[in-house]
């Protein structure tokens, strides 16, 4: 399978540019979340945006490079709101877990319609480096907190712990907003899984 090139053409420097640029970027994230990925175009987003397809072009060298710099904007924005959490070290490991676990269903829920379309329309981008680094953005800091909140519990078996605590939120967490529950019920759901957590590890 020949290497898909999801760099970016060329930065954006001047004012103009990246305007440009974060509109046809707002603009693909729009279409994908409203529209699904069957609906999902390079010519549909110059279109909506408002820019010329060439310029779309100059920066984006196909639709997978313009993919990924959704799937970039969308998981920093997500990260915007759950490293604070794990960071803040005025509150002990259990409230911080329970909130981080409540902050990450909410996550996941607003973005569930681009999670899935973005899984559809980027199937062969989830094999790129670049993509496979974006993700470890965020998880290396979960797993040092998961590393601190475990240790005196876990044992030898620390990481198995780590790993495995980190997919079980991951997994249920998806599953959940999956089912398009209210947020009352998505909370419910959240807290059990952080009782559990808590109890196993006694926090």
């Amino acid at each position: 399978m020949p290497k898909i090139d999801i760099a970016l053409k060329k930065q954006a420097k001047q004012a103009r540019s990246i305007a440009t640029v974060n509109v046809i970027i707002e603009t693909a994230t729009n279409i994908l979340r409203h529209d699904g990925a069957p609906g999902f175009t390079t010519n549909k987003v110059a279109e909506r945006a408002g820019v010329a397809i060439a310029s779309l072009y100059q920066y984006f060298p196909n639709k997978e490079a313009l993919l990924f710099q959704v799937a970039r904007v969308t998981w920093e924005a997500e990260l915007a709101r759950l490293l604070p959490i794990l960071m803040d070290d005025r509150a002990d490991h259990g409230t911080r877990l329970r909130r981080l676990i409540r902050e990450f269903f909410l996550v996941e829920a607003t973005e569930a319609s681009l999670r899935r379309a973005l899984r559809s329309a980027s199937i062969d981008l989830r094999d790129t480096a670049e993509y496979q680094a974006l993700m470890v953005q965020g998880a290396d800091q979960s797993a040092a907190f998961f590393r601190d909140a475990f240790s005196k519990s876990a044992g030898e078996d620390l990481d198995f712990h780590v790993e495995f605590v980190g997919l079980v939120i991951t997994s249920v967490a998806e599953r959940a907003t999956e089912e398009q529950v209210c947020k009352a019920e998505l909370l419910r759901k959240a807290d059990l899984l952080a009782d559990m957590i808590l109890y196993r590890y006694r926090l």
